[in-house]
């Protein structure tokens, strides 16, 4: 059997000493905003009438960091949050002074437009590293986006999905928002009390796009949720460490006409079995394994324009195998697109957080076939994919402290969402070939 790595392998090194990057608790300059355990049950339906919400202490300091900088908004924000058992529980009172001109178009999932709808969330920094954080937004028709964001390299990814709840909806007021998020959703070390990092977040269009933190986000920042608030009152959480397991099992039975005096022609019966494994022996280290994963598992691909189009088209990876750390995967010069890894037949993946670097390291063994797309200067092309391959990954990157990074090196450009600017990577990236 022929094996070659088709794939680039992108190795980022450093020679800077370990001792620098030394993971220690993110120094939050946010104000701290308390968190207390539910008095009874929530019913997740966008509305704040149920009676553990009245034993909620509200959070009421908002900054608007867009346009104006970093001043008391204008409009009323109130925020609740609470906690019990299971999950974590948000909850959000946004005035209007004109709820008609709330902005709350429906769509798919993962797409919000910052300068056209209303939508607010958190951002959650549950390791509490003050680099990494997960974003859990919803507009005010209750359509979702979910992410992972870094201020390393100041990338957004709305590939992960996760499991969440949400429900929002429209009053005479303004707009109000309720979130239930499952501590088995999130990632957080084993202590007690719990410290994590959060910014509550409200998007507000109108003649102009406002926006509105729960901590100051400074002008000549060049980092973004090292500036989150800290979550305090977290108690008795559920261990975290634990195996998840995903199996799945498909069949198909085919029927042709050979001929009129055979009308129901042969049979031809295919089945597949595979699954996903993830274990998470703590925060920081979660190793992935996967049998014969295939895209009957997830969503379809957004629909995309391939007429007149120059180049190749790009569709987001939404296997979970892939997903994990995805966002080392995010360098201005793309040097890995996992889609071409077509059909693998087993593949293993180990992804972490150490000592200020962050790593992953990914290995398959790839079926191939169909056609890989060769980029050219003026467009791209394409050749036929080899039979097999055997296929590996890795990257490190080490993570830069905020409070080191030179004034010059401030951050450019909008993200996705564009509720911060991204971050320029330091790191270099080396595809190889063999």
């Amino acid at each position: 059997m022929r094996c070659s790595l088709d794939v680039a392998v992108a190795v980022c090194l450093s020679l800077l000493p370990a001792g620098v990057f030394a993971q220690t608790p993110a120094r939050r300059a946010g104000n701290p905003i308390h968190i207390s355990r539910l008095s009874g049950p929530i019913i997740i339906d966008g509305s704040l009438n149920d009676p553990a919400w009245q034993n909620v202490t509200p959070f009421t300091t908002w900054y608007e960091t867009e346009p104006a900088d970093n001043v008391p908004p204008p409009l009323r924000n109130t925020a609740y949050l609470a906690f019990d058992d299971a999950a974590l529980y948000v909850g959000f009172d946004f005035e209007d002074l004109n709820p008609r001109a709330i902005r709350a178009p429906l769509g798919d999932h993962d797409h919000l437009n910052g300068s056209s709808m209303d939508y607010g969330g958190v951002i959650l920094d549950t390791r509490n590293d003050g680099h990494s954080a997960v974003l859990l937004l919803v507009n005010a028709s209750g359509v979702q986006y979910d992410a992972v964001t870094d201020d390393q390299g100041g990338n957004e990814d709305s590939s992960p999905d996760f499991f969440w709840e949400s429900a929002a909806h429209i009053n005479e007021h303004g707009w109000t928002l309720e979130l239930r998020i499952p501590f088995s959703s999130m990632r957080y070390h084993a202590a007690n009390p719990q410290d994590w990092g959060i910014l509550l977040y409200r998007n507000y269009p109108r003649d102009f796009r406002h926006q509105y933190f729960s901590a100051q986000i400074p002008r000549g920042g060049n980092c973004f949720i090292c500036r989150a608030n800290t979550l305090v009152g977290l108690e008795q959480l559920p261990s975290r460490g634990h195996v998840v397991v995903a199996p799945y099992i498909t069949a198909s039975d085919e029927r042709s006409a050979a001929s009129v005096a055979d009308p129901l022609g042969r049979l031809h019966s295919s089945g597949q079995l595979g699954g996903d494994m993830k274990w998470t022996p703590n925060a920081d280290n979660p190793v992935d394994f996967t049998l014969q994963p295939d895209f009957s598992q997830v969503e379809s691909d957004t629909a995309q324009i391939s007429a007149n189009e120059r180049f190749a088209l790009s569709f987001a990876e939404k296997r979970p195998f892939f997903l994990e750390g995805v966002q080392l995967f995010s360098t201005p010069l793309q040097a890995v697109y996992t889609r071409t890894i077509t059909s693998p037949r087993w593949g293993a993946r180990a992804t972490g957080k150490t000592h200020g670097v962050d790593y992953t390291v990914l290995v398959t063994d790839d079926r191939g076939g169909g056609l890989t797309v060769i980029p050219g200067p003026l467009d791209s092309s394409t050749a036929d994919q080899p039979a097999e391959s055997t296929v590996m990954i890795a990257r490190q990157a080490h993570r830069w402290s905020a409070l080191r990074r030179p004034a010059h090196d401030r951050p450019r450009g909008a993200r996705r969402t564009g509720i911060q600017p991204p971050r320029r990577t330091r790191l270099l990236v080396a595809p190889l070939e063999r």
